[in-house]
């Protein structure tokens, strides 16, 4: 049986040293888990656009000028999630809660603290300040079991090359 592939973007907010993680509530089967805000791309967007509006949706702020910084497939057993994954530190608005997770701003450092999906792990090291200014871009592999437990992670970084996303 061939898994179904869905595509997403996710949105890296950062401000002063902090990120915008969403935390999912009790009744949900991922309850204290934290990722990064996102979702489905819906049909006749562009994973920036939905970036946009998954971050709204979920966190109440209104991102702009988001940057892409990379590719990452994550492989669940019975599902595929393509995401495009942007950062940005420009936004306006304050944090509401939203329909399926409460949003945080997290302190860079209490990030290995906190309880992280295994997708969101590795991208640790790429959450600074900095990554905005570095011509670069990363494509990540990561399987996982449904309990969150990382089975396989590929890694590489390269050049930026220029795309609309």
């Amino acid at each position: 049986m061939e898994k179904p592939i869905r595509k997403a973007s996710r949105c890296i907010v950062l401000k002063n040293n902090k990120v915008v993680l969403a935390k999912y509530p009790e009744g949900n089967a991922k309850a204290g888990y934290y990722e990064i805000p996102g979702g489905k791309i819906e049909e006749g967007e562009t994973a920036k656009q939905a970036a946009i509006r998954e971050v709204k949706e979920e966190t109440g702020i209104a991102v702009k000028n988001l940057t892409y910084i990379g590719n990452m497939i994550v492989e669940y057993p019975n599902r595929i999630y393509d995401f495009e994954v942007f950062v940005t530190n420009e936004y306006e608005g304050g944090l509401k809660n939203g329909k399926e997770n409460i949003p945080e701003w997290i302190s860079l450092n209490e990030m290995n603290e906190k309880k992280l999906l295994s997708n969101v792990i590795p991208l640790l090291p790429l959450i600074k300040p900095t990554w905005q200014k570095e011509n670069k871009e990363f494509s990540l592999y990561i399987k996982t079991s449904e309990q969150e437990e990382l089975q396989e992670l590929r890694f590489t970084k390269q050049e930026k090359k220029e795309e609309e996303h």
